[in-house]
C-alpha cells in the first residue's frame, strides 16, 4: 500500500503500524480526560493518531467501496451518515457513566465494536482503531485494557463475530470476545 515513508515490504510497513499503534496508545491514554465524550470525532482522532505517519487518508473516512469475499461494506458515500446515525444511536445510548457492571460493559462494548466494524468507515485499521477507541473507554471506567486472544485462532473468533455483527445484526459473538479480553485483562492486571 502507497504510504508517506515510501515502505515496500509488507513486513516492514505492518511493523511500521504496530509501532505506531504503540505511540498512539501512550499518546492517547495521557490525553484522552475520564470526561471525554466517545464520539465519532474521537473515533477519527484515534485513526489519525495511529496513522498520520503513514498515510494521507489518517482519520478520514474511506473514499473507496471495501468487500472481501462474502462481504460487502457500505458504499463511501453512506459513511458520513451511517457514522452519524452510529454515534446518534450507539455511543450515546452506552455513556461511560451507564457501564458500571462487567456484564453491561461487555454488552455495550461488543455492540459497538460489533456495528462499527459492520460499517468500517476507514480504509484500513478498522479493528486496531475501535479496540484502541473501547479501550478508552474501560480506562474512563477505571477497566484495565482489554487483552484479546491474538492467536489464529482467536483472530479467526473476532473476524467471525465482526461477519455476525455484520450479516445478521448479531452482536452476542462479539460481546462473548470481550467478555474473555476483560477476563484475561483482570487475571493479568
Amino acid at each position: 500500500m502507497k504510504n508517506l515513508k515510501g515502505v515496500r515490504s509488507l513486513r516492514s510497513l505492518q511493523k511500521a503500524e504496530e509501532d505506531a499503534l504503540v505511540v498512539a496508545y501512550d499518546k492517547l491514554f495521557s490525553t484522552v480526560r475520564s470526561d471525554t465524550p466517545m464520539t465519532v470525532d474521537l473515533l477519527k482522532h484515534v485513526h489519525n493518531s495511529i496513522f498520520v505517519d503513514l498515510y494521507t487518508w489518517a482519520g478520514k473516512f474511506r473514499t473507496v467501496a471495501i468487500s472481501k469475499p462474502g462481504v460487502t461494506w457500505p458504499p463511501p458515500d453512506y459513511l458520513e451518515e451511517a457514522m452519524r446515525s452510529f454515534e446518534r444511536n450507539i455511543l450515546r445510548k452506552y455513556s461511560a457513566h451507564s457501564l458500571n457492571d462487567d456484564e453491561r460493559f461487555c454488552e455495550a462494548v461488543g455492540h459497538v465494536q460489533g456495528e462499527f466494524l459492520a460499517i468500517h468507515p476507514f480504509r484500513e485499521g478498522n479493528a486496531r482503531t475501535i479496540k484502541l477507541f473501547t479501550d478508552l473507554l474501560a480506562a474512563q471506567l477505571k477497566r484495565p485494557i482489554l487483552r484479546y486472544d491474538m492467536t489464529k485462532e482467536g483472530q479467526r473468533q473476532y473476524i467471525d463475530a465482526a461477519k455476525a455483527a455484520l450479516l445478521k445484526q448479531n452482536y452476542i459473538p462479539m460481546q462473548r470476545i470481550i467478555e474473555k479480553a476483560l477476563r484475561r485483562s483482570t487475571l493479568l492486571s
